[in-house]
């Protein structure tokens, strides 16, 4: 297999319960409907190359157009289904679809109204994937997605060696990189998966928690379709309905944030009567870490029957490049890294200051060769040469280390870590040291030059009443870091400046160094 035809064709054969919110359907049903959609796309005037862009939640239509677009060779975009006008505008005056597929309203955002402030230079045909009467935008083609359905399917020109799908990246400055893959990458990493989580295994149901427009839940779903396994599909994540829908099928596979499963942890209990494991036939749970406050959680959702498992993962070479291992310690098995799913992948560890490879244990880049990896960056060839080292290998921006057993471990963001002291600090290790003081709910430390040399600086969520005493902070950091990872000032804070992305919200950290510099006095 080198399509995803091809690989839907295969999971067809298995005639697993796809749950969506409109109703059930089988792989088989999405196959056959993936070819009508194919011909209407081309009724449409799409071709090889040509960019639809699936601005949608989780349902069958996103899973439908993806396999039509690889049948005829066109370009599926994975649109934020958070971007408002300005993030629309921008993806259509440098990617110019020639479809957008839509829904008018999702939750309580106004999507008609985003797309009527958008500067349509350039043909389009928005496809509107509701259940409800066509909506249209003024000055631009509309059609229904069941219009699409009505074509006569014909033959498909799907080749593996095609771009299939472009994934924003979702950096925390400047705008987005539009990622691309090809379809035997897709396919590929997607068996891959489907073999390391144990898909195949009998009694399979997976939870579709997280958005197909993001790299960590379009892997998920993919592996599913390349097992052919069984799937529940909410629209949109709310805690209460996924913990409901997770006992009823008896989800074996989840994925998400900490935050979603810390929410869905507390609902689970609460809707199982207080049960000691919540969701009892859970087996994998590949888990991100983002928010310092939840440093210990992984261990309380353990002893609860959560198996939380670390992967590692980013746009350029798809989620779970790496996962841990079951048997792993349990404090490491949470940690993101582990080993690379396809075997023919490899990590190396590199000093970002003298160049030289790292050895066991020391903080490096993160480094990867894989089949799987990306082909470049949409309309940016300068940034595409610059991803690579002389040698072929992507240049992550990600710290790590590897380790004896040839695993590695995601450390932070390159740009995130903290050179303090003359070393290297994660500023994980003080953000929870912060988070662990009472009058803490949340941290982020950031790393500023002073004229006393680089130090740290924390900005603090207070638990109440938007106090914290700052001496205190200062007095438990100390207690337990090294000096020169104790900050120099905590500033309270009502929220941190934060980007959303669908794998998850990222703290922005540019802007608070930003905020620091401004608010440390001179000789600080």
């Amino acid at each position: 297999m080198r399509t995803v035809p091809e690989l839907l064709a295969r999971a067809a054969r298995r005639e697993a319960g796809l749950h969506f919110e409109d109703g059930t359907a089988t792989w088989s049903d999405l196959e056959a409907e993936s070819a009508r959609a194919a011909a209407g796309l081309r009724d449409l005037g799409v071709g090889p190359g040509d960019r639809v862009g699936l601005w949608l939640p989780n349902d069958r239509a996103w899973l439908v157009l993806l396999a039509a677009c690889c049948r005829i060779g066109a370009i599926a975009v994975a649109v934020n289904t958070r971007f408002r006008r300005q993030e629309m505008d921008d993806l259509v005056r440098r990617l110019r679809p020639r479809v957008i597929a839509w829904v008018p309203r999702l939750g309580r955002a106004d999507h008609a109204a985003v797309l009527a402030g958008v500067d349509w230079s350039e043909p389009v045909t928005l496809v509107h994937c509701g259940d409800d009467e066509v909506a249209e935008v003024p000055g631009v083609a509309a059609t229904g997605y069941h219009d699409l359905l009505a074509a006569r399917p014909g033959r498909g020109s799907a080749s593996g060696e095609q771009v299939c799908c472009i994934f924003l990246s979702s950096g925390t400055t400047g705008r987005s990189k539009f990622v691309m893959h090809r379809q035997d990458s897709v396919v590929r990493h997607a068996v891959a998966v489907a073999r390391t989580l144990e898909l195949g295994a009998p009694g399979t149901m997976v939870m579709q928690a997280l958005p197909f427009c993001g790299v960590f839940g379009f892997m998920l779903m993919t592996a599913t379709m390349a097992a052919g396994a069984a799937m529940v599909v909410p629209r949109i994540f709310d805690a209460d309905r996924c913990a409901r829908l997770a006992r009823e099928h008896r989800v074996t596979h989840l994925a998400g944030s900490d935050d979603m499963f810390s929410r869905l942890l507390r609902e689970g209990e609460r809707v199982s009567g207080g049960a000691e494991r919540p969701f009892p036939d859970l087996r994998y749970c590949p888990y991100a870490q983002f928010n310092p406050a939840l440093a210990e959680f992984p261990a309380t959702a353990m002893e609860r029957g959560v198996p939380l498992i670390g992967p590692f993962g980013m746009s350029e070479v798809f989620s779970y490049f790496s996962l841990r291992r079951p048997n792993d310690p349990p404090a490491l098995r949470a940690e993101a890294g582990g080993h690379p799913v396809d075997p023919d992948a490899a990590v190396r560890v590199r000093d970002p200051v003298t160049g030289r490879l790292a050895g066991d244990g020391e903080v490096g880049e993160i480094e990867i060769s894989s089949p799987t990896r990306f082909v470049g960056y949409f309309g940016d060839e300068d940034a595409t040469r610059a991803a690579f080292s002389p040698d072929g290998w992507l240049r992550t921006g990600d710290l790590g280390t590897m380790a004896p057993d040839g695993s590695f471990t995601y450390l932070s963001r390159m740009g995130d870590a903290l050179r303090l002291g003359g070393f290297l600090v994660n500023p994980v290790e003080i953000e929870a040291r912060l988070c662990s003081h009472p009058q803490v709910a949340d941290a982020q430390v950031v790393a500023v030059d002073t004229d006393r040399g680089t130090r740290p600086v924390a900005f603090v969520i207070p638990r109440r009443d938007g106090v914290c005493d700052e001496q205190a902070l200062v007095a438990h950091c100390a207690s337990d870091l090294a000096p020169f990872k104790v900050p120099v000032r905590c500033f309270p804070v009502t929220a941190f400046p934060v980007t959303e992305s669908p794998n998850g919200t990222k703290i922005r950290k540019e802007r608070l160094r930003a905020m620091a510099r401004d608010a440390l006095a001179p000789g600080e």
